[in-house]
C-alpha cells in the first residue's frame, strides 16, 4: 500500500459527521489564477473536503469574462489602486494598476478538475450589495445611474443594485442564469450581506416598487429582491445558500450561511435551525482563514463546536466551512500560510465532528505529513500559530493599526519554505 493510500484509511475511516465541508476563495480582492485553484483543489481532496465556495465577484473585482458581458472584463476586473495597512487603519495606498479574470473555458476547466476530485464547485454572485464593480461596468444598474470606478479600498459600499427597476432585475436574473450554465451548477450562493440601503432611500423608482409591494419599510426591497432570485433558481432546480445577515426571514427553501453572530444574529440562526433551517456554520471568530493567528488561534479553530448553543435540533446542520477572504492575502505564500493548517483543522471538525483527537495529536500528525497534504513543508511556529499572551496584545495592535500581514513576514523571513 503506498504512503498515499496509508494516509488515507487512517484518516478518513468511515462516514463523515457533515456532509457538507468546505472552503471557499475570494478572488474579487485579489486574484489567484488557474493554477493556484487547482492546487488549493488538490489540498482539498487530501483533506476530503468536498465543497468548493467560489467568490468571484465584490466591489474591488468582477473575475470571470462572459461573452456576452464584455464589460466584465474591460472594467470590472480591473482597479486603479489596492489600499494597504492595518485591519482598522490603511496606511497608503499602491497605485499600481490591479487586473485579473477567467475565461469561460478557464472555469469550465477548474469545474471540471474539482468534479474529479469529488469536489462540488459551488459559485456566488455578490448582489445586491458589494456590486460596485458590476455598477463600474454597467452604471445603469444602481439606483443613480452615476459611472464609477472599481474601488481599490475595501469595507462596506453605497454601490447597490437599483432593486426598484425592473430592468436592473431581468439584467441580474439574466446574468445569474448565465453563471448557472457556465459552472453548471447545482447549488448557488447569491449573497444578500451587508446591503446598504441608503440610495434606495431616496430612489424614485425603489420607492414606486415600495407603494406596489404596499409596503413603507425599505428593508422589504431587499426581502423582494431575495425572493425573486431564490425563485428564478428554484424555477431551474438550484439549491439556494444565503448569508444569515441577508435573511430576513426563516426561509426552508434556501440554505442559510451562518458566519455574523453579532447583535442578536446569532440567536436568530439557532431558531432557525430549530424550525428547520439547514444551515452551513462558518463562525467569523473560529473559521475565517484570513483573520491573524494572534486573534484566531489554530487551537480556537480545531476546538470549534459547529453545534451553536441553544441548537436542539442539530440534524439541520448540514455542514461546515472555512472562509478565506483576500483584502490581505496576495499571492501563494501567503495563501498558504493564512490557510492550510486551518484547512487541516476544518477537516477533522467536518469528518470527526466532536470525535476528533486531541489537539497535540492533530498538530503532530499534521507537522509529520504537511508535505502529503499540502504539497509542501511549511515549518509554521507553534508560537505563531498559538501565540502567547504578550504576543497576542502587541500584534493585534500592530495588525489592527499598521499591517496584517505583521506575523506572516517574520515566518516569511525565517521559516516558509517556499515552493
Amino acid at each position: 500500500m503506498t504512503n498515499e493510500l496509508l494516509l488515507k484509511k487512517e484518516l478518513f475511516q468511515g462516514k463523515p459527521v457533515y456532509d457538507y465541508r468546505g472552503t471557499m476563495l475570494d478572488v474579487s480582492r485579489h486574484f489567484f489564477g488557474v493554477d493556484e485553484v487547482r492546487r488549493l483543489l488538490d489540498v482539498m481532496y487530501r483533506l476530503r473536503l468536498n465543497k468548493f465556495h467560489w467568490h468571484f465577484s465584490d466591489d474591488q473585482g468582477f473575475r470571470i469574462a462572459l461573452k456576452n458581458y464584455p464589460k466584465l472584463e474591460e472594467i470590472a476586473s480591473k482597479r486603479s489602486f489596492t489600499a494597504y495597512g492595518g485591519f482598522l487603519k490603511k496606511k497608503f495606498r499602491d497605485n499600481t494598476p490591479y487586473a485579473g479574470f477567467y475565461t469561460e473555458e478557464e472555469v469550465r476547466s477548474i469545474v471540471s478538475y474539482a468534479t474529479e476530485r469529488g469536489i462540488e464547485v459551488i459559485p456566488e454572485l455578490s448582489m445586491p450589495g458589494h456590486s460596485s464593480a458590476l455598477v463600474a461596468a454597467y452604471p445603469e444598474l444602481s439606483c443613480s445611474g452615476e459611472k464609477i470606478e472599481v474601488p481599490g479600498d475595501f469595507g462596506v459600499m453605497d454601490n447597490v443594485l437599483c432593486i426598484g427597476n425592473d430592468d436592473v432585475m431581468r439584467f441580474m436574473d439574466k446574468l445569474l442564469h448565465t453563471l448557472v450554465d457556465l459552472f453548471e451548477a447545482k447549488t448557488f450562493h447569491i449573497d444578500f450581506d451587508e446591503v446598504r440601503l441608503t440610495h434606495l432611500k431616496t430612489c424614485p423608482k425603489c420607492q414606486a416598487k415600495m407603494k406596489e409591494l404596499g409596503t413603507a419599510r425599505v428593508e422589504d426591497l431587499k426581502l423582494y429582491a431575495k425572493n425573486f432570485f431564490r425563485d428564478s433558481l428554484k424555477k431551474q432546480g438550484l439549491e439556494v445558500i444565503l448569508y444569515n445577515d441577508g435573511m430576513e426571514e426563516a426561509d426552508t427553501s434556501v440554505v442559510c450561511f451562518h458566519w455574523d453572530s453579532r447583535d442578536k444574529l446569532g440567536e436568530r440562526t439557532v431558531q432557525w435551525i430549530n424550525e428547520g433551517q439547514q444551515t452551513i456554520i462558518a463562525n467569523c471568530e473560529y473559521l475565517y482563514m484570513d483573520y491573524p493567528y494572534v486573534w484566531t488561534p489554530l487551537k480556537k479553530t480545531y476546538s470549534f463546536n459547529p453545534v451553536l448553543k441553544g441548537v436542539a435540533k442539530p440534524e439541520n446542520i448540514i455542514g461546515v466551512e472555512a472562509p478565506l477572504w483576500t483584502e490581505s492575502v496576495e499571492g501563494h505564500p501567503k495563501l498558504a500560510f493564512n490557510a492550510y493548517y486551518r484547512l487541516a483543522a476544518l477537516a477533522e471538525i467536518g469528518w470527526f465532528g466532536e470525535k476528533r483527537r486531541p489537539y497535540k495529536e492533530f498538530i503532530k500528525r499534521l507537522r509529520e505529513n504537511e508535505e502529503y497534504f499540502f504539497g509542501e513543508k511549511l515549518n509554521i511556529p507553534d508560537r505563531i500559530l498559538n501565540p502567547n499572551l504578550f504576543r497576542r496584545l502587541r500584534m493585534t495592535k500592530k495588525s489592527l493599526m499598521q499591517d496584517m500581514n505583521c506575523e506572516f513576514r517574520e515566518v516569511e523571513k525565517f521559516y516558509f519554505s517556499k515552493v
